[in-house]
């Protein structure tokens, strides 16, 4: 049996921008909720990600080479706000591990990133399976 190794991407290394693309996503931001729901066509999400990106001024693109993406010029900058930042965080999640982890939870629909080392997470913060116990501090 073979076994097909999946690359993680550096979480800490993306840090900032990502977890503000999280929170917004939490949220239900309507520009990066709208890049989730364009999946699984990724060439229309790269689409709404990279308008995104254009209209609020910042450099960085993704482009798809091939069956993967790279990312061209990343960069947020201070005080470029929270939707530049979320949206150079995922882009350069995607370009580091494809749109995988970008996924809709299976019970609500809300989009999340998924930061599991197999990539099988399935469900949003709120629907995890125990969420209701870790946050009342049961275990």
């Amino acid at each position: 049996m073979t076994r097909k190794h999946v690359i993680v991407p550096p979480f800490r290394d993306l840090g900032p921008e990502l977890e503000v693309a999280e929170r917004l996503l939490a949220q239900g931001n309507p520009w990066l909720t709208g890049v989730a729901a364009a999946l699984p066509d990724e060439d229309a999400a790269a689409d709404r990600l990279n308008r995104i990106l254009a209209a609020n001024g910042a450099a960085p693109r993704l482009s798809r080479t091939g069956n993967t993406w790279r990312l061209v010029q990343v960069t947020s900058w201070p005080g470029c706000g929270d939707l530049v930042a979320a949206a150079s965080g995922l882009a350069e999640l995607v370009a580091f591990g494809g749109w995988r982890r970008l996924k809709r939870c299976a019970v609500c629909a809300q989009a999340f990133c998924d930061r599991t080392a197999g990539c099988s997470r399935r469900w949003c913060a709120g629907h995890r399976p125990h969420a209701e116990s870790r946050a009342s501090g049961v275990h």
